[in-house]
């Protein structure tokens, strides 16, 4: 489930479901670790004036009065502004990227920034408990929707992994997401444990969409 926390200086932080964060602040600083997962952080004015930062990965998040988007998986770090500006850095000598509200910037396990992009719609669908997809890989989709639910769903065919999906789920709704899957990417759906439902392809292999 979703967790709100309020930070000793204000800060609200929302985790989402399977998130894990580190705070560390003293006389000079203030710094999140972002250990898994995603959040979303709208940082307080700070009576000391000491600068406000978020770790993930090999990224450096520094805010400049904002509220804003991190989100966390094996691939990398990516970000997202709502409102403010942001500056990120990754873990080589790339100058960084400055954010303006409604962009988003990807930084990859090594570290390398990506280009910056609009905010992708939907990014902060999940503080609202929706999940949007742009043609996302299943493996992937179904990594965040299993992370709401204790019902998980599995690939019983390794070549279903890169199917690309798109649409709108309600976190831990995994009744609606297979039907979706049944009947707009002709997979099938079999119970294989108490809480375990395993995908397969219901006819020939799956084509793109």
């Amino acid at each position: 489930a979703r967790q709100a926390l309020q930070l000793d200086d204000g800060t609200r932080v929302l985790l989402d479901a399977d998130s894990a964060i580190a705070v560390r602040y003293d006389d000079r600083r203030r710094e999140v670790t972002l250990e898994r997962g995603r959040a979303r952080f709208a940082v307080a004015r700070d009576a000391r004036a000491r600068p406000f930062a978020v770790r993930a990965g090999p990224s450096l998040i520094r805010d400049i009065g904002t509220t804003f988007l991190v989100s966390r998986d094996p691939a990398g770090v990516s970000v997202g502004l709502l409102e403010g500006a942001l500056a990120v850095s990754g873990g080589g000598a790339d100058a960084g990227r400055v954010l303006a509200p409604r962009q988003q910037v990807s930084v990859d396990a090594d570290g390398r920034l990506g280009a910056v992009e609009p905010l992708a719609a939907g990014a902060d669908g999940w503080t609202r408990g929706e999940l949007y997809f742009d043609r996302r890989r299943l493996d992937a989709l179904l990594e965040d929707m299993n992370r709401y639910s204790p019902t998980k769903l599995r690939l019983g065919d390794p070549a279903l992994a890169g199917l690309e999906i798109s649409g709108s789920f309600h976190a831990g709704d995994q009744a609606s997401l297979m039907q979706a899957l049944e009947r707009g990417w002709s997979l099938r759906a079999r119970a294989t444990g108490p809480h375990e439902w395993t995908l397969y392809p219901s006819g020939g292999r799956p084509t793109k969409r």
